[in-house]
């Protein structure tokens, strides 16, 4: 078997994909492929893509980060949010990219608040461009 379970669980919600052939995922040391029979592992998560293959077919994911749970035959990812290409509000995120442009160009409010804010809205149309 070349395929493992995972599961990405959100405090809103939970997704289940069977077959998966490889997942990459961005953690806090830069990005990890995961395939079947891997080690188990705790990782940590930074705002990122995460890619997901299945039946050759590869589907990209925004993350505003969490953790991963690895075992050989699944895996878990535990996320804060996670938004699938199709569901991300191109407008919304330039919109938000333009906020935190703003605000970091007037350091008047929280930088680190509006540093992280940029960040996710440029991972977001980063992958909208994979489409």
């Amino acid at each position: 078997m070349n395929n493992f379970k995972l599961d990405i669980i959100t405090p809103t919600s939970i997704q289940s994909y069977d077959k998966v052939s490889y997942l990459r995922i961005p953690s806090l040391d830069g990005l990890t492929g995961i395939q079947t029979r891997h080690a188990n592992a705790i990782i940590a998560l930074g705002v990122g893509e995460i890619k997901i293959t299945i039946d050759g077919k590869n589907q990209y994911f925004s993350t505003s980060g969490g953790f991963t749970d690895v075992k050989p035959e699944s895996v878990q990812l535990l996320l804060e949010t996670i938004e699938q290409t199709s569901s991300i509000d191109k407008k919304r995120a330039e919109d938000s990219l333009q906020r935190a442009t703003q605000r970091i160009e007037e350091q008047s409010l929280d930088m680190e608040r509006a540093q992280r804010a940029m960040k996710r809205a440029k991972n977001r149309l980063k992958i909208l461009k994979k489409v």
